[in-house]
C-alpha cells in the first residue's frame, strides 16, 4: 500500500510509518505532500491553542471585574482559573517562542469573541441569584483593556471602574487595539 493511501485509511499507521522513514532517512519514500500538510497542521494548532487560553484568561479577567465583588472572587473559583490561565500561557510561550511574534495580534482577535460569553454568563448568574445585575455588551471594553504584560502578569486584576477608565483615554501603543 503507498503512503498516501495508507494516509486516507489509517492516520495513526500513516504517522508511525512515516516517522520510521524519516529516521531511517528513507525521503523518497515518503508522502511529502500530506507531511507538509500535517506539519503546517502543527502549527495553526499551537496558534488556535494560544488564541484559545488567551480568551479564556481575559473570559475570566471579565468576570472578576464585571460580575464579583473583591471578596467573591476565590469563592467563585476564578483566581484560581486565571493563575492557571497565566501559567499555562507561560509555558506554551517558552515551548513555542516564536508565537510571541504575534501575541498582540492573537489576542485581539481572542477578545473578540468573549463579550458574548461574559453577558450571557451574567444573566445565567442573575436568574440563578448569585448576583443581582446584568451586563450588557456597552457595558464591556469595546477592544481589548490590557496589555500583553498586564494578561500575562499573576495577581494583577482590575475592577470594571478601571477598565472603563482606561478606554475612555485615548488607546497608548501598549494597549491593544
Amino acid at each position: 500500500m503507498t503512503m498516501q493511501k495508507l494516509y486516507d485509511r489509517d492516520f495513526y499507521a500513516w504517522s508511525r510509518e512515516t516517522a520510521q522513514l524519516l529516521r531511517q532517512r528513507r525521503f523518497g519514500e515518503l508522502d511529502l505532500e500530506n507531511l507538509i500538510e500535517e506539519v503546517e497542521a502543527l502549527a495553526r494548532r499551537e496558534r488556535r491553542e494560544l488564541k484559545n487560553r488567551l480568551g479564556i484568561l481575559m473570559q475570566h479577567l471579565l468576570y472578576i471585574a464585571y460580575l464579583t465583588r473583591p471578596s467573591q472572587r476565590e469563592w467563585w473559583g476564578w483566581d484560581d482559573a486565571v493563575r492557571e490561565r497565566r501559567r499555562e500561557l507561560a509555558l506554551l510561550l517558552e515551548d513555542n517562542p516564536s508565537l510571541k511574534q504575534r501575541l498582540d495580534e492573537t489576542a485581539v482577535k481572542a477578545y473578540s469573541g468573549i463579550r458574548d460569553l461574559v453577558v450571557d454568563k451574567s444573566r445565567k448568574m442573575c436568574r440563578e441569584r448569585d448576583i443581582d445585575w446584568t451586563v450588557d455588551n456597552d457595558d464591556l471594553p469595546q477592544r481589548c483593556p490590557w496589555t500583553i504584560g498586564e494578561l500575562l502578569t499573576q495577581g494583577l486584576y482590575f475592577t470594571h471602574a478601571e477598565l472603563a477608565r482606561r478606554m475612555d483615554l485615548p488607546p497608548s501603543e501598549a494597549r491593544l487595539h
